[in-house]
């Protein structure tokens, strides 16, 4: 067959034949399987789209034998668009475009190949900063299938050694699940596990057991592994659903996200959710996704299987947006079908008595906010702007003051904790203004036992900043400077590397900069820990006797400074 092709693209003209071969060169590119990122057996700690606080996971966390340094490749043939150092978020990460239209993404890296190594040290000692980011053209680094491009790490916000790894379309950035390319290196006959259901009358709408509070059931199993609800349910009006369950895989003991979440009321679908990729735009939905009061204050994922009304996920096929209706006297059928990317299946059936109750109505109280309007409040020392598309569903807001005398401002209660879709500006009076540096003030956000630093610009007697939530807050200044320790300081001559310790109490560290007799030299600084580490380069650094000094800049602009003699 491939003879007969060949034989046809001869015989045409020669500008149809470049087509033709152009044709089939582009069959070719797009069959090209991708290989493993590792030589090493594959497990997974994390999958794709997994619940994480604030966002879904955009990759798949391949697990590297509890060590940093393993050999990592490319997947497919392309080139390198993409190189990102940070002390947070991917840390050490790497991005490859290929032919096919796909990008693949390798991040929390220890350390990339020699030439990519080098143009990333180059870019930090110009622009004499850590956190660098290059964008090289499409011939400055071209790889091959296979081709050694960095090593695993546990760089960045990294919990432990591990790759992350990721897939994305190049032309729209939307992240998809790679774990189809690699079901045969993993092994997973286990069926996602539930935990839980959740029932949510909806407000002045519905009732459940005779309460218009939201309520969990407990979910039972029996001997033959059939799971129940174990209590009774009654319910009258609007309702809403949710299950807190997860996935499993063989030879490993971590937990994963459920891809695909069907429920079924009486034979019919009404919601249903596939975990398939993603829009990072859309990540931050995971707070409407979820039942997100339960995560604050519990830590606790309960998927609710109806959406709000701002909710724009498009992982969601909801019918009705997911709300039930119970307004009859019968037995209302319900199913939860949960799989995973292998078709392992697990379900939960139970029911809903429908029982007539009267439902309490209860006026809201408050600003209302409409969660598809711009919405302003100004009062009680609180100028507060929400601008539509940054609430899930409409709300009241109420807003409340607690006097402090001897604070500089009180604490100002800004409604019901809850999230916002993106930042929105709020600005609060300081009624005790009289701190002399006004560029110390910052705005405090107050949860359950933490205070964070929001910080904020001074408008004569006010302060201005943005936050992604509403509940309490006050005004306090960060007056102290970071502090600086040295760290096995009496090994840095025989090891040929400094390390010190960086902590702020409040703003967080903003910036920093070192130098060895007034030249920069750099600091990698491994945010998670706090640790800057500074290894000795033969390229760039002399031997013999040298003065070392730090300066550490926090978010309130105080400055620490550290000096010292120092020999490599």
């Amino acid at each position: 067959m491939k003879d007969m092709k060949l034989v046809v693209i001869m015989a045409v003209k020669p500008v149809v034949r470049v087509l033709l071969f152009g044709l089939l060169f582009a069959q070719v590119v797009q069959a090209q399987e991708p290989v493993t990122p590792m030589s090493i057996p594959l497990y997974l700690s994390g999958n794709f789209g997994e619940l994480r606080g604030g966002h879904f996971h955009s990759g798949i966390d391949f697990k590297t034998q509890e060590r940093t340094g393993q050999p990592v490749r490319a997947v497919k043939d392309g080139f390198v668009s993409r190189v990102n150092v940070s002390p947070y978020g991917y840390g050490n990460a790497l991005y490859i475009n290929h032919p096919d239209g796909t990008t693949s993404v390798y991040a929390h890296l220890e350390r990339f190949a020699p030439k990519i190594e080098t143009a990333v040290r180059n870019r930090q000692y110009t622009t004499e900063s850590f956190a660098v980011e290059l964008y090289p053209s499409e011939k400055t680094f071209p790889v091959k299938q296979g081709e050694r491009i960095a090593w695993s790490g546990n760089s960045g916000g990294s919990g432990g050694p591990h790759l992350h790894f990721e897939f994305r379309n190049t032309k729209t950035g939307k992240v998809m699940d790679a774990l189809p390319y690699y079901k045969k290196q993993i092994l997973d006959t286990r069926p996602p596990q539930v935990q839980g259901i959740r029932l949510y009358p909806q407000f002045s709408a519905g009732i459940v057991s005779g309460k218009i509070q939201n309520q969990s059931f407990d979910v039972s199993t029996d001997k033959a592994g059939r799971k129940s609800v174990a209590k009774t349910l009654t319910a009258w009006g609007k309702i809403g659903v949710g299950i807190k369950a997860y996935d499993v895989m063989n030879e490993t003991s971590n937990i994963y996200g459920v891809n695909e979440i069907i429920l079924k009321m009486d034979g019919k679908v009404i919601y249903h959710s596939l975990m398939d990729g993603f829009y990072f735009e859309d990540s931050r939905y995971i707070n409407s996704y979820i039942d997100w009061q339960e995560w604050i204050e519990n830590k606790s994922f309960y998927i609710k299987s109806f959406t709000e009304p701002g909710n724009k996920l498009r992982i969601n096929l909801p019918v009705n947006q997911g709300i039930i209706t119970i307004n009859e006297e019968k037995v209302y059928h319900l199913e939860y079908i949960l799989k995973d990317v292998y078709d392992n299946t697990s379900r939960l059936n139970f029911n809903i008595e429908g029982k007539p109750t009267r439902i309490p109505y209860t006026p809201p109280s408050g600003t209302y906010f409409a969660y598809n309007k711009d919405n302003t409040f100004v009062g009680q020392g609180v100028n507060l702007k929400i601008p539509a598309g940054n609430l899930y569903t409409d709300t009241y807001l109420q807003v409340g003051v607690i006097p402090n005398d001897t604070a500089f401002a009180p604490v100002y209660n800004i409604g019901e904790r809850i999230p916002l879709h993106s930042y929105c500006p709020v600005t609060l009076d300081i009624p005790n203004d009289i701190f002399p540096d006004k560029s110390k003030y910052g705005v405090v956000q107050i949860g359950r036992g933490n205070r964070s630093w929001l910080g904020g610009k001074y408008l004569n007697g006010r302060i201005q900043a943005k936050t992604r939530e509403l509940g309490s807050f006050t005004v306090e200044t960060d007056n102290n400077p970071p502090v600086i320790r040295p760290v096995k300081e009496v090994d840095w001559t025989a090891k040929q590397q400094i390390l010190l310790r960086i902590v702020d109490d409040l703003s967080g560290i903003q910036s920093y900069k070192g130098t060895l007799d007034g030249r920069f030299v750099l600091f990698e600084y491994d945010a998670k820990s706090n640790i800057l580490s500074c290894k000795y380069d033969s390229h760039r650094m002399k031997k013999g006797e040298q003065t070392l000094r730090l300066v550490v800049t926090d978010g309130a602009g105080n400055q620490a400074e550290y000096c010292k003699q120092i020999e490599f």
